[in-house]
């Protein structure tokens, strides 16, 4: 036992040294490390007011500061270190509370999306969750904005009586089961659609580059100087040329009326 004041700190050595058969089910280094990172990600969205530091092999992988401000200003900083400084900028606030349920996060701009959902995080009292009823309320919500092979980013959190519902439903307990499923799915549709229906055509700060590039004048076209100039029409040599021979002999018909 020793003092440590700064915080909690674990440190896992030798995991499978007496259990030699589970090893076996142990995948390659980078996998099984792109595993612990994800759940530490997912705990430090959950938690934006804890430091958060992963060290593998010596070397640190990630490295999350706490956060300052109220929760929405803590949750947003934390989700910029985690999902990156686009998501932070293209980001919809979104709050809602019904019968006792109360949804807050962010949810990016339709015009902010991507091929997979693996950008999707779902906490529910606080606890990182895979549910196929949120992602398909989300999907729900997008439907008439997205085409159905793009996904938005989001990070939403559900908040009810721990007595609404059930965490057993899985071994993970990724899954759950709620009391009243039809009104946690609309209040997840209804949030997001009203978070999308206030930021009415506002489009994400990359979609803006892209068209604000696209009407830059490239480097190597001509510029005007200011001057006009007259020049001569000239018609094709081959049509100056042709012998008279050539319309007497009906080749050619003239309307002249």
């Amino acid at each position: 036992p020793a003092a440590f004041p700064a915080g909690t700190k674990v440190e896992v050595r030798d995991l499978f040294y007496a259990t030699p058969a589970r090893l076996k089910f142990m995948k390659s280094p980078r996998t099984e490390t792109q595993n612990v990172r994800d759940v530490i990600e997912r705990l430090a969205m959950a938690y934006p007011d804890v430091s958060f530091r992963l060290t593998v092999d010596e070397k640190e992988a990630l490295d999350y500061p706490s956060t300052n401000g109220d929760l929405y200003e803590r949750r947003l900083s934390r989700l910029q270190q985690v999902m990156g400084r686009e998501f932070a900028e293209n980001a919809l606030r979104i709050e809602a509370e019904r019968e006792g349920i109360r949804l807050s996060g962010y949810a990016s701009l339709t015009t902010l999306n991507r091929g997979t959902n693996q950008h999707q995080y779902f906490f529910v009292n606080g606890r990182p969750v895979k549910d196929r009823l949120l992602i398909g309320a989300v999907r729900g919500a997008y439907m008439d904005f997205l085409a159905h092979d793009r996904h938005p980013m989001l990070c939403l959190f559900v908040d009810l009586p721990p007595e609404t519902v059930d965490v057993n439903v899985h071994p993970a307990k990724a899954e759950l089961r709620f009391q009243d499923s039809a009104i946690v799915r609309g209040l997840i549709v209804d949030g997001l659609l009203h978070a999308i229906a206030q930021a009415g055509h506002r489009a994400s700060t990359s979609v803006a580059d892209q068209t604000l590039q696209s009407f830059q004048v490239p480097q190597s076209a001509p510029r005007w100087d200011g001057q006009y100039r007259q020049g001569t029409f000239a018609a094709n040599a081959s049509l100056r040329e042709t012998p008279p021979a050539f319309y007497a002999a009906g080749n050619l018909a003239l309307d002249t009326a």
